[in-house]
């Protein structure tokens, strides 16, 4: 079962692999009793401690804590209430993987065998502003049939059965990513490289006859 310490443990995960830069992304899991526990507004993912996060009812009401909760807040329970298998949520921006969304290329869930074992299907989700009802409403009804989906230039959400999960999906994302896009860089260098051969094998042959 997840707990409060496991939740700060993934926030400093999420730091040390680049997931997150300064107070980026947010944590929550749920709780037997229905209730949630998520990470505050405004507090890097490094600094979390286990006596300042938020529990808020399924209605988004601060049940226990102090200060405000996590501004995707809504998000997190949308999701909650559509994925009763659901059991935790983390949000992060991965930089390559939303680098992808922000030229437009779709997530290539099927180029290495972790995409399709651990990902599967990818949706990106079109943009919304960060913490609107049209965020929250658009990832959630994404998310009915997919356990990990990109936010166009927002970063990514990754849901799992405990923290652990949720933020193994998140990491395996931005690996996938990671790799295409130097997969994209080999192909460009090896065609530059090609038609470099070929010009020198051009030119080596114009070399061996005298065309004065």
């Amino acid at each position: 079962m997840d707990t409060r310490k496991d939740l700060c443990r993934i926030g400093r995960d999420m730091k040390d692999c680049g997931l997150v830069a300064a107070c980026d992304g947010n944590i929550s899991y749920r709780r037997d009793d229905a209730t949630v526990v998520i990470t505050p507004s405004g507090v890097p993912k490094e600094r979390l401690k286990p006596s300042k996060l938020l529990v808020v009812d399924m209605d988004g009401k601060v049940v226990k804590g102090k200060g405000k909760a996590s501004s995707e807040t809504m998000m997190h329970l949308l999701i909650y209430k559509l994925r009763p298998d659901v059991k935790a949520i983390v949000h992060a921006h991965p930089t390559v993987a939303t680098a992808l969304t922000v030229s437009g290329v779709p997530f290539p869930t099927d180029i290495v065998t972790e995409g399709e074992l651990v990902l599967k299907r990818v949706p990106t989700i079109p943009y919304a502003a960060p913490g609107t009802q049209d965020l929250a409403v658009g990832c959630a009804k994404a998310m009915r049939a997919a356990n990990v989906a990109l936010l166009e230039r927002h970063g990514a959400v990754t849901v799992g059965k405990d923290l652990d999960e949720a933020l193994f999906r998140m990491e395996t994302l931005e690996k996938v990513a990671i790799m295409y896009r130097d997969a994209l860089s080999f192909a460009a260098s090896y065609e530059t490289i090609k038609k470099k051969q070929e010009l020198d094998e051009v030119e080596s042959m114009f070399k061996k006859f005298d065309f004065r």
